[in-house]
C-alpha cells in the first residue's frame, strides 16, 4: 500500500461518464450475481442518462491512452468489479492503486462486501487508513437459483393460521418495520432506529413501492402479525438478490422458511427476474438448510467488512 503511493499509478479512480456505461455493465454481465449491486445502478443509469455519484471507473494506462479496468459503486456499501489482467503481478499493480485511490478519494462505506478474495485483499491494504473494522465476515455462501423452487414438506400450522405470501403494501408498512429493524439488529449488530433511522425507513418505504418486499401475516401470542418476510434488496442485469430472509422467533425450526422461500422464488421468478441470488454466513446453519432445500446452489465467496 505505502509503494503504491509513492510510485506513478498504472491506474486511476474517476468518476464514470455516461460513455462507459455499456463497458462498465459488460463487465459486470461476467458475473452477474455477484455484481448485481453495481450492475442494479448502471441499469438506471442506462434508463434515466443521469450518472449517479457513487459510480466509478477505474482505468488502466495504455501506452498513450487509457481502458476501462473496472468499476466501484461507493454507496453506503462499497462493492468492486473488476476486469481479468492475467498474471499475478499485474493483479497485484491493479489492486495497489486501487486501494490508493480508494483512501484518497473515497469516504469509508459503512462495509465493503463482494467477492471474498477481492475484498479481503483490498481490506488488507486500507486498513491502516480505514480500520479498525466493526466485524470481518470472511466467508459468506454466494448461491443461486434459475429454476422454479423445489416444493417443500407442507406445513404443520394450523395454530398460526397462516396467510398466503404476498407482496407488501404501504399499507403493511407500520406491521413489517419491526420485523426489519428485528432482523437487522441480528444481522448487523446494531439498531437502524438509533443510527439512521430517517435513510432505513425511506429504503423500506422505497422497497414496498417497488414491489420488492414481501411479507406472511399469521397469529403469535394471540397477535396477528408479520411471521416471514423477505426483499429484493438488489435488482440488476435480470438478477434479484434477496435481503432480509425472517422468521419470528417464536414460530422457528417449523419450516416456516423454505415455504415462504418456495413462494417468494416463484413470484420473484415470475414478475421480477428470472435469477434469484442471497448470500449467507457459513455458519448459518440453518439458514444454508434452508436454500439449500428449496434449490439454490453455491456459486462463490462473498465477504463482508463492516465498519
Amino acid at each position: 500500500m505505502t509503494d503504491s503511493l509513492l510510485r506513478r499509478a498504472q491506474h486511476t479512480l474517476a468518476p464514470a461518464q455516461r460513455r462507459d456505461l455499456p463497458a462498465l455493465a459488460q463487465l459486470c454481465a461476467a458475473d452477474p450475481v455477484t455484481h448485481v449491486v453495481p450492475r442494479m445502478h448502471l441499469d438506471a443509469a442506462l434508463r434515466s442518462g443521469v450518472v449517479p455519484g457513487g459510480l466509478w471507473v477505474v482505468r488502466r494506462r495504455v501506452g498513450l491512452g487509457r481502458e476501462i479496468a473496472g468499476l466501484v459503486w461507493a454507496g453506503a456499501n462499497l462493492s468492486v468489479a473488476l476486469a481479468s489482467v492475467g498474471e499475478a503481478d499485474a493483479v497485484d499493480d491493479l489492486h495497489a492503486d486501487l486501494a490508493a485511490a480508494m483512501v484518497g478519494r473515497l469516504s469509508r462505506p459503512a462495509a465493503l462486501v463482494g467477492e471474498a478474495a477481492l475484498m479481503l485483499d483490498l481490506w488488507g491494504r486500507v486498513e491502516p487508513w480505514w480500520g479498525p473494522a466493526r466485524e470481518v465476515r470472511e466467508h459468506q455462501v454466494s448461491m443461486r437459483i434459475d429454476g422454479p423452487a423445489q416444493p417443500v414438506a407442507p406445513l404443520d400450522a394450523a395454530d398460526v393460521d397462516l396467510d398466503p405470501v404476498r407482496l407488501a403494501t404501504p399499507e403493511d408498512y407500520d406491521a413489517l418495520l419491526p420485523a426489519c429493524v428485528h432482523m437487522f439488529i441480528g444481522e448487523v449488530g446494531y439498531d437502524p432506529m438509533r443510527h439512521g433511522r430517517a435513510a432505513y425507513e425511506d429504503r423500506l418505504r422505497f422497497l414496498i413501492r417497488a414491489g420488492r418486499a414481501y411479507l406472511q401475516m399469521g397469529i403469535v401470542d394471540g397477535v396477528r402479525q408479520v411471521v416471514f418476510k423477505a426483499e429484493v434488496g438488489a435488482l440488476g442485469g435480470e438478477v434479484a438478490q434477496l435481503q432480509g430472509v425472517w422468521v419470528h422467533p417464536a414460530l422457528r425450526g417449523r419450516g416456516l422458511a423454505r415455504a415462504g422461500l418456495v413462494e417468494v422464488v416463484d413470484q420473484v421468478r415470475a414478475h421480477t427476474a428470472p435469477t434469484v441470488s442471497l448470500y449467507v454466513n457459513d455458519f448459518n446453519d440453518a439458514a444454508l438448510a434452508a436454500y439449500r432445500a428449496v434449490g439454490f446452489r453455491e456459486v462463490g465467496v462473498f465477504a463482508t467488512v463492516m465498519f
